[in-house]
């Protein structure tokens, strides 16, 4: 053997021995490295938990408070109805969009109070929702029920969207 195809062996050994050293040795350590970093981070955020903990409670319970001197008697039905929009809003994954004024018309010696508002969700939800607003509750009737399919053009998804008005007499 020459010394020349000698070197060559030598320098193919010596990139296989580097391979092999990286393979098994370096980069479980850089594997390591990394994730001692992310733990660590993670301490950092997880060292005042508690003492944010107990802030959070008290932030609670002074809204929590707050809410119970604004209920003022559940007197209004505006307030109650949108009250009972907000949890079966919430309980049915939709979004409230839009709550207007009720319009007002006074006939003979009766008021006549149309509630408008517009949820956006899947249509199932909507009607479940739509249902529970009639038929469970006492804020009147479902005069009108408009669905439309509308599209975002950013996100490029559509979405459907229900217009309600709920007519009472008192």
């Amino acid at each position: 053997m020459s010394s020349k195809t000698k070197n060559i062996v030598l320098i193919g050994a010596i990139f296989l021995v580097l391979f092999l050293c990286y393979q098994f040795a370096i980069s479980n350590t850089l594997r390591l490295k990394n994730e001692h970093n992310v733990l660590q981070t993670e301490q950092k955020l997880l060292e005042n938990a508690p003492e944010k903990m107990g802030i959070l409670t008290q932030k609670k319970i002074y809204y929590d408070s707050i809410l119970n001197k604004m209920n003022l008697g559940n007197t209004s039905i505006e307030n109650n109805l949108l009250r009972v929009i907000t949890l079966e809003v919430e309980k049915n994954n939709l979004k409230l969009i839009d709550f207007n004024d009720p319009h007002t018309f006074e006939i003979n010696s009766s008021q006549l109070n149309t509630f408008d508002f517009t949820l956006e969700g899947d249509f199932t939800a909507l009607v479940k929702t739509i249902y529970v607003l009639e038929q469970k509750h006492t804020f009147g009737e479902v005069v009108h029920l408009n669905f439309e399919k509308k599209k975002n053009y950013r996100t490029n998804k559509n979405y459907l969207t229900a217009r309600v008005f709920i007519q009472n007499i008192e």
